[in-house]
């Protein structure tokens, strides 16, 4: 787990990711802008990656769990390989294709490794909250979004 350092780069960095597009997994675009206002969850993942998919379901679990809360997955992957994956791992938070693009997205949001996955919170005043690098488990994650979904 890592966290993000200096005020001036954690706004940076969200408005990194609220200036974005990307398209759904139906091929419709997205600005990412309609998730500003709101406590996001933003976690990259590829379909290729062991510790991506494992902790997909637990991201799943902690949507219905605290529905206050926005989950987007940036898939740093091709649309046909994410629509096949979702059919065997159905997901029902937001997930959208941006291929090799997210990295550099991933880097905006504080990511100093580009490894996946890469999980970032981010408060409803637009401020980056947390990051982490790596696998996350819902226990790692459930403090800080009960916060995140009481507006605290």
């Amino acid at each position: 787990m890592a966290g993000c350092s200096g005020k001036a780069d954690e706004a940076a960095g969200a408005d990194a990711f609220f200036e974005r597009r990307f398209a759904d997994l139906q091929g419709v675009s997205a600005a990412m802008s309609d998730y500003r206002g709101k406590p996001v969850l933003v976690n990259f993942w590829a379909t290729w990656c062991a510790p991506c998919v494992k902790e997909m379901p637990d991201l799943d679990a902690l949507q219905s769990e605290f529905p206050q809360v926005a989950f987007v997955g940036i898939g740093i992957d091709s649309a046909a390989n994410l629509s096949q994956f979702v059919q065997k791992i159905p997901v029902r938070y937001d997930l959208y294709e941006a291929q090799a693009s997210g990295l550099e997205l991933m880097r905006a949001l504080g990511s100093n490794t580009g490894g996946l996955p890469y999980t970032v919170l981010i408060g409803a005043d637009g401020r980056i909250l947390q990051s982490f690098a790596g696998q996350i488990s819902k226990e790692a994650l459930r403090p800080q979004l009960r916060r995140m979904a009481a507006g605290t």
